[in-house]
């Protein structure tokens, strides 16, 4: 029985992601997780937590396997769910510290699931939950660690100094000045050219992939400082195909604006997934390095094609090698492509004005996917204090705040554009300063907290 009720422990975290999006679900599903390990005997405790893992992550993560099948999503999950048994390492009956050894040991699953195994798959941290909770005041002092530690603590707390330290923490987010000043504003056209079909062929007609984009831009009537488009909006080599590149250049002068835009190149190395700045001309260009596991490279190719035969149509991508700022006459921005959203290094990279997230979510179709990762998205922009241009194929193409709010937003699988105003900012938030040294400090004080146990 105590082991269905770690199941449905799990279940309830998994609503605290879209599309329920109960942040108060990461309370209780959590709450209830450190109840059943505080009841349950040493083997039910690694058993539950695995069972816990599984509760979250397969309906969380169900999108993975939309349109590749059931057994790439399940295989995924039952992997992963080896993470969550990590707490029952460092828990037993009568210990004190409970709170303590709870909170850091789920830092600790937070860092497995974003590095193990190949890059890790990172998507599912409760961490990125609590853009709307009271916790969200914590994300620009200490980053997803401290909101994970935070929140794991909070559930587990037993004790009045335990409150106090929550409190503390809470309201000295709250007074801690901003970092972040801001310097202007300019005006974006984002645009949202959409496909004529979801799945992974997506894109098997990019010519007209492109076009799409490339009409809706013509449709503009409004003068924009910056015109963007999405990821994949070009997967026809613009180096090889100079027609391609002429009509982008064009357009660009047509409009008087410089243009960003997401597409694929080839190279001797391989494919390129990246974004190219005119102005009107190809000026600048940044390509992705973060890739995606079985999205943009098969790490065990042989195996992936035995479990899945949509593997054949994955090909290996060449990861790129630094950031780049991009430069106008308005300011300087820089881009994150897709997948590259969840790795906490480049967020602490993000110096420039105000941050593009270009990305195509056409391979997911109608799923929580979007959603989850415009969520993503928010929690960058309070980590980072960055306004935020989220343009996608197919939605959902936002303009965010600062603060983690959607400013506007345009419908999903519509073919259109989104104008807006975008606040450019200068500085660097605490979190992106010291947030990286949170990780190893909850990790050395769990350990030293195991060792003295031991010991004593």
């Amino acid at each position: 029985m105590r082991i269905i009720l770690y199941f449905i422990a799990g279940l309830v975290s998994s609503t605290a992601f879209a599309p329920f999006e109960f942040w108060s679900s990461a309370f209780i599903g959590l709450g209830l997780w450190f109840y059943l390990l505080d009841k349950s005997r040493p083997t039910a405790r690694f058993i539950g937590s695995y069972v816990y893992g599984l509760g979250l992550l397969l309906p969380a993560q169900h999108w993975t396997g939309i349109y590749v099948g059931n057994l790439p999503w399940i295989v995924l999950c039952l992997v992963q769910s080896i993470f969550f048994i990590v707490p029952a390492f460092f828990f037993a009956n009568g210990i004190r510290l409970k709170p303590y050894f709870f909170a850091s040991s789920y830092v600790l699953v937070e860092l497995l699931l974003r590095t193990i195994p190949f890059t890790g798959f990172g998507w599912s941290r409760m961490s990125y939950t609590q853009t709307q909770s009271p916790f969200s005041i914590l994300y620009p002092l200490g980053g997803v660690v401290l909101v994970a530690w935070v929140l794991a603590f909070s559930v587990a707390i037993r004790r009045l100094s335990a409150l106090i330290l929550v409190v503390t923490l809470i309201s000295l987010a709250a007074i801690v000045p901003s970092q972040i000043t801001n310097s202007g504003k300019i005006k974006v056209a984002l645009i949202q050219g959409g496909v004529n079909k979801l799945g992974l062929d997506f894109n098997s007609k990019p010519r007209e992939v492109f076009f799409r984009h490339l009409d809706q831009t013509n449709r503009l009537t409004e003068s924009v400082d910056l015109i963007i488009w999405p990821e994949n909006a070009v997967d026809i080599d613009v180096n090889q195909n100079p027609d391609i590149k002429k009509l982008i250049t064009d357009i660009s002068v047509a409009k008087g604006t410089p243009i960003l835009v997401g597409g694929v190149t080839n190279s001797p190395k391989g494919l390129k997934n990246q974004s190219m700045f005119f102005t009107p001309i190809l000026s600048q260009t940044y390509t992705k390095r973060y890739l995606t596991p079985f999205g943009e490279y098969l790490p065990i190719r042989s195996v992936a094609m035995r479990v899945s035969a949509y593997a054949k149509q994955i090909d290996d991508f060449t990861a790129g090698e630094q950031s780049q700022t991009f430069m106008f006459g308005s300011g300087e921005f820089q881009t994150l492509i897709c997948y590259e959203l969840i790795n906490d290094r480049f967020r602490d990279e993000i110096s420039s004005n105000f941050l593009v997230i270009q990305t195509n979510n056409a391979t997911f179709g109608d799923t929580a996917q979007l959603d989850q990762e415009l969520n993503i998205a928010k929690v960058r922009a309070l980590e980072t204090g960055r306004n935020i241009a989220y343009v996608s194929t197919t939605g959902v193409t936002s303009l965010l705040s600062n603060g983690g709010k959607v400013l506007k937003t345009v419908e999903k699988f519509k073919k259109t554009e989104l104008i807006g105003e975008i606040d450019l900012v200068e500085g660097k938030t605490l979190a992106q300063r010291y947030g990286f040294l949170l990780e190893p400090f909850f990790l050395l004080t769990l350990l030293l907290m195991k060792f003295r146990r031991i010991r004593s």
